[in-house]
């Protein structure tokens, strides 16, 4: 429960932060990776890492975000490794 409640708080201060700063020209996007071939999930079980998003991957996104014009932002980017539930 801890981990969802901080989870959903983060995106909300981004959007928050996203509105706030918008005349100032800041800009927000949340990041919401699933499983990321990192040593933090190398212990997973039953997400073979393989089929984990590569953290070239993830940076390629976030550097796409971040090169879109002033005029424009992504609000959320939520990256699923493969096809796994949501809900």
């Amino acid at each position: 429960m801890g981990y969802a409640m901080t989870k959903f708080a983060l995106i909300a201060l981004t959007h928050a932060t996203r509105r706030e700063g918008w005349a100032q020209g800041i800009r927000a996007t949340a990041i919401c990776p699933s499983f990321v071939h990192t040593g933090m999930t190398a212990g997973v079980e039953g997400v073979p890492s393989v089929d984990m998003i590569q953290p070239d991957d993830l940076a390629e996104l976030v550097a796409t975000a971040l090169t879109l014009p002033n005029n424009a932002v992504v609000a959320e980017i939520l990256v699923n490794y493969q096809l796994e539930d949501m809900f």
